[in-house]
């Protein structure tokens, strides 16, 4: 920092006149509120717990979907012959989307994950921005006054 051609006293002085030509005190300076409403927000559910995900994993297994018919009598032993007839050819196609969902809900776990902690580690960060903004300003009020 010692590189820099800039006299920290002389933008101090500055920004100290324009805020007084703007009859505000530096005193009064506090953080934007925008800060304030992101961590008010930040109360929202995360992504990995949405029911969207929940749904996902409740029906991505198809198990149930492709079990032979439980019914009984003419119309069970129709279904169940039916059923057969209908395995016997679309089983390869069945086992692969069975796979397919079940390496997409992966993905999606593994996305949802990451994207819960990269808001989280967001709103860190900006607690953190806002904290030294405000200790910067404290600094600057005790510049200002001595």
């Amino acid at each position: 920092m010692a590189d820099l051609p800039v006299d920290a006293r002389r933008v101090v002085d500055e920004l100290t006149a324009i805020r007084q030509a703007a009859g505000m005190s530096p005193r009064s300076w506090s953080p934007s509120e925008t800060f304030e409403g992101v961590l008010i927000e930040a109360t929202q559910p995360l992504v990995h717990e949405s029911q969207h995900v929940e749904w996902l994993h409740r029906n991505w297994d198809l198990g149930a979907l492709l079990a032979p018919p439980p019914a009984r009598g003419v119309k069970g032993l129709v279904r169940r012959i039916v059923h057969r007839l209908v395995m016997a050819v679309m089983a390869p196609y069945f086992a692969r989307l069975q796979d397919y969902l079940g390496v997409n809900v992966r993905a999606i776990d593994a996305v949802s994950k990451r994207v819960d902690e990269i808001g989280t580690n967001q709103l860190r960060l900006i607690g953190a921005v806002r904290r030294d903004m405000i200790d910067f300003a404290h600094n600057v009020d005790k510049r200002l006054d001595g």
